[in-house]
């Protein structure tokens, strides 16, 4: 064994694997509740929310992710986590969307992803 490299065993690589990912930062500017409340229901913003969650649950769903981090809101400072045992009901929620805008393939894909879990 050479003195200079650290000497790493294959099981400690096995269960340092992390998976990570950018967690997407949000910074959400507004001067009166009035305007919170007209960007929460925005169109824009809430599909940019549901597009962006579904994307990272789908990932967490692969690499067997017990919780993911889907946003860091910067000016607020609040990370929104999202428990694996939660993933369903949101994905569920996120079919109701897009069944909305009749966007029924996707529909039927995040029903094979939630038999995944």
């Amino acid at each position: 064994m050479n003195p200079l490299k650290p000497h790493i065993m294959e099981k400690d690589i096995e269960e340092k694997k992390v998976v990570k990912r950018e967690v997407t930062t949000l910074e959400i500017a507004y001067n009166t509740k009035e305007e919170l409340i007209s960007l929460s229901r925005s169109d824009d913003f809430v599909s940019f929310i549901i597009n962006d969650s579904y994307k990272t649950i789908k990932k967490a769903i692969k690499d067997n992710l017990q919780k993911v981090e889907l946003f860091n809101i910067l000016n607020l400072s609040i990370i929104v986590e999202l428990k694996r045992e939660n993933f369903e009901k949101v994905l569920n929620k996120i079919i109701q969307h897009y069944v909305e805008y009749e966007e029924y393939e996707k529909c039927i894909i995040i029903k094979k992803l939630i038999k995944k879990i």
